[in-house]
């Protein structure tokens, strides 16, 4: 937690008058007790009346008497009143501010440094879970600073000026008073530990509620679709009353610190009560002074009381602050090594004994030497599982090979920085991944600066204007969530406008066809070959008929490269290529015969036999 005061820093203005208004508040609470032993001593009582006293009533306005002094009293305490407040809500909007945006800062540096995490690490996670990170622990730094630190710092202060004021009225109430600080400091250390434990539990366990919101809301044409609803509101609903059990167990053990705490203070209130009422009936003091005493007994322990709940607070926060270093501590992998550079490159790729394994033991491609030249199309084909995705992911460092080498111009790829590189790339999914702004936005996602001219004319160039232009505001209409308001089809154009206005050397296109029907496919495949010209292009493909003008085709199995060349000459060689090609056109053809035969059915059911 420690790490986290560096965001103190830029913001010492606010906290500087966080502080004064906290003095200031003291201060006024120091003053308060007095009017009412003035009044008890001076206007109740027979109390001589000090020589101050008598000087400040002779120069105000009816300050005579003793009716005159219970005027100025009640005034004074009015006044008081106001100043606290005054002081208090400046004291609170001042902490709002300066807590909000210590709170702010770090979520967006734990955001931005979830984005440098590679793609890897996000598959292994849960998505809500970690939204929660980002939107809820980050007030860790906001609840160490401003409900810890300086409610700390406040209260030494006070407890300071207030253990002299009493110790000056009488120094054994005094340190009888004090007597309950060893019994508050070992409350800390048997209750914080658990404390911290439940908090931690509770947070937790708000993250897996997001995490089944989050996961039910993606999914939910697949959920309404198998009537899965009642399943995932019993799921919500499971996780709920674990959460709410967690919350009960973190609020019962705080319960269990506060009644320790108050029964020690409680104790120490009692044991000066009774002592000093003893010295009121010995005459050794008066009404007032007791009074005045237990007043600032009860302003000792208001501090000591917030340095021991702090200690319930800091424990929340540790909790919070625990879920935040999980991920601000996770270096990024892949990183920019300390001496890479920026490079503009040509687009000559090559892939050199490269080996690669998500988990020990189960290596996803092994010994891969492949190349690709300004230009050319190599087209990477095999069964399902087989590394094709992994091995183009590598290109742009999604995970470097754990053996082996990526060049592009000769220049390995962990010699050129992340940005420089992915700038450099453009890619066309299976998925497209619309967001839910402006058609021209989602076009000039990756060149936001992209005047309407050139965004027009990359929709044209990937047949995507004309459907563009027939939405209710054109390129200005605001797209659903991943897409939900345009055909598969419009998606993957929309995409591939995308990459034609990156207009990056290097194009990696991993099956943007596969889901699509033919019609559909035959138009993005027209806008898919404008693309490629001139470019150094990887395709992996499933369909097997949009890749035979291919320069060159891998076929890859179980990780290895197992055939390679032009698809003639895959074919020719009568292997697993062949036998791909073989099948999906036995499927093709099967699928066309039976389209026929139905619409022969068809004819006749209307028209009957000729």
């Amino acid at each position: 937690m420690l790490r986290l005061l560096r965001y103190l820093r830029p913001h010492w203005r606010g906290l500087t008058g966080v502080l004064v208004t906290m003095g200031l508040s003291t201060a006024v609470g120091l003053l308060e007790p007095w009017p009412i032993k003035l009044f008890v001593d001076n206007v109740v009582g027979n109390k001589h009346w000090p020589g101050w006293l008598k000087d400040v009533l002779g120069v105000l306005p009816g300050g005579d008497g003793r009716r005159g002094l219970l005027l100025w009293l009640a005034i004074v305490l009015v006044l008081l009143f106001l100043l606290g407040t005054a002081i208090g809500m400046l004291n609170s909007l001042l902490t709002t501010t300066v807590s909000q945006r210590m709170t702010y800062r770090l979520g967006g540096d734990l955001f931005r440094h979830l984005q440098r995490l590679s793609p890897l690490y996000h598959y292994r996670r849960a998505v809500g879970d970690t939204i929660a990170r980002v939107t809820g622990d980050p007030s860790c730094v906001s609840i160490l600073v401003v409900d810890g630190i300086i409610p700390l710092l406040h209260a030494l202060i006070t407890i300071v000026a207030m253990f002299a004021i009493i110790f000056a009225l009488q120094p054994t109430l005094a340190l009888m008073g004090l007597a309950v600080a060893p019994f508050l400091i070992i409350s800390m250390r048997v209750f914080g530990a658990p404390m911290k434990r439940r908090s931690r539990a509770q947070r937790d366990y708000e993250g897996d509620m997001m995490t089944v919101v989050e996961r039910t809301l993606s999914a939910i044409p697949v959920v309404q679709s198998f009537t899965r609803e009642d399943v995932e509101h019993r799921r919500f609903v499971e996780t709920a009353e674990a959460t709410v059990g967690a919350y009960r167990r973190s609020i019962v053990m705080g319960m269990w610190f506060k009644l320790a705490i108050g029964v020690a203070t409680t104790l120490g209130t009692g044991a000066v009560l009774y002592v000093g009422g003893g010295y009121v009936l010995d005459g050794k003091m008066t009404a007032g002074d007791v009074i005045v005493f237990l007043a600032y007994l009860g302003a000792l322990y208001e501090p000591l009381h917030s340095v021991t709940y702090t200690s319930s607070t800091l424990q929340y926060a540790a909790a919070q602050a625990d879920r935040v270093m999980e991920i601000m501590e996770t270096d990024p992998d892949p990183d920019d090594a300390p001496d890479a550079v920026d490079v503009e490159v040509r687009g000559q790729v090559r892939y050199r004994h490269v080996s690669f394994a998500y988990e020990p033991g189960r290596p996803v491609l092994s010994d891969v030497s492949l190349e690709a030249n300004p230009g050319e199309v190599v087209a990477i084909v095999g069964p399902t599982g087989a590394g094709k995705t992994t091995l183009v992911n590598m290109l742009v460092r999604f995970f470097d090979p754990q053996s082996g080498r990526i060049t592009i111009d000769g220049r390995d790829l962990r010699e050129i920085k992340l940005k420089s590189l992915r700038s450099q790339v453009a890619m066309v999914l299976q998925d497209p991944y619309i967001f839910p702004m402006t058609a021209a936005e989602n076009i000039a996602y990756g060149r936001p600066g992209a005047s309407r001219e050139e965004i027009e004319a990359a929709a044209k160039a990937a047949n995507a204007h004309e459907y563009i232009e027939q939405l209710p505001d054109g390129y200005d209409a605001v797209i659903g969530e991943r897409g939900g308001t345009l055909s598969g089809g419009e998606k993957q154009r929309m995409s591939i406008a995308r990459a034609f206005l990156k207009d990056a050397p290097i194009l990696i296109l991993d099956e943007p066809t596969s889901a699509l029907d033919a019609l559909t496919e035959s138009m993005l495949m027209e806008a898919l070959e404008r693309l490629m010209r001139g470019r150094v292009t990887f395709i992996i493909a499933h369909r097997l008929s949009t890749i035979r003008a291919a320069h060159r085709i891998a076929v890859i199995d179980h990780g290895r490269i197992v055939e390679r060349g032009t698809h003639a000459e895959l074919l020719a060689a009568g292997g697993l290529y062949a036998g791909l090609y073989r099948r999906q056109m036995e499927f093709a053809d099967h699928d066309a015969v039976e389209i026929v035969e139905d619409d022969v059915a068809e004819a006749l059911a209307v028209e009957g036999p000729a």
